[in-house]
């Protein structure tokens, strides 16, 4: 490996407990990563499989896995890299929880049908999806979101759709809910 700084080697050579690196984007967070799972495996004998390293963007855990393979081949196949988004809901599936997650053209169709249920034609629905996503990823509630938009007729609209998309999404969570339970009384 190529020589890390003495911060990055710190967090390399860390051994009891969990370890975080957060640093700015070129600052070498995956090559120290890759120097730590080295130093797990071949230093501590700590088994691949029992290493879990995890990012945010599929191009940076394919990155990882593409360094790790020239120094501990084989090895590299087992331990788990992976986006955070892809690790949870692998431990989810596995835990048997059933869930289907709407994204991409999917959760487009689904707003526009609600918008055309609620007749709002003169937002766009890039708007509403980021406002929503916006609100769900600082934990604004939509009663907080509501109060936090007084008075501005649009954000007012969108949270209209913000409620009837939580609806619907507790209504298909029901069915899928109901169905799940109806199966398991025929098992």
């Amino acid at each position: 490996m190529t020589e890390l700084n003495k911060e990055q080697q710190t967090a390399a050579e860390f051994l009891t407990g969990n370890a975080v690196v957060i640093a700015v984007p070129g600052s070498g967070k995956t090559r120290t990563l890759m120097e730590r799972i080295c130093i797990l495996v071949n230093q501590h004998r700590i088994s691949p499989e029992n290493i879990l390293g995890l990012t945010f963007t599929k191009n940076a855990a394919n990155e990882m896995r593409t360094r790790l393979e020239p120094i501990l081949g084989d090895l590299s196949e087992r331990v788990h890299l992976s986006t955070i988004h892809s690790f949870c809901y692998w431990l989810l599936k596995s835990e048997g929880k059933v869930f289907d997650i709407l994204t991409g053209k999917n959760q487009i169709i689904f707003l526009k049908d609600i918008m055309k249920n609620l007749n709002i034609k003169d937002i766009s629905i890039g708007m509403v999806l980021r406002e929503i996503s916006l609100a769900k990823n600082n934990l604004i509630t939509l009663d907080e979101f509501r109060v936090l938009y007084e008075g501005d007729k649009t954000m007012l609209r969108i949270a209209d759709v913000y409620e009837e998309y939580e609806k619907a999404k507790r209504a298909v969570r029901d069915i899928f809910a109901r169905a799940t339970e109806v199966q398991n009384m025929k098992a």
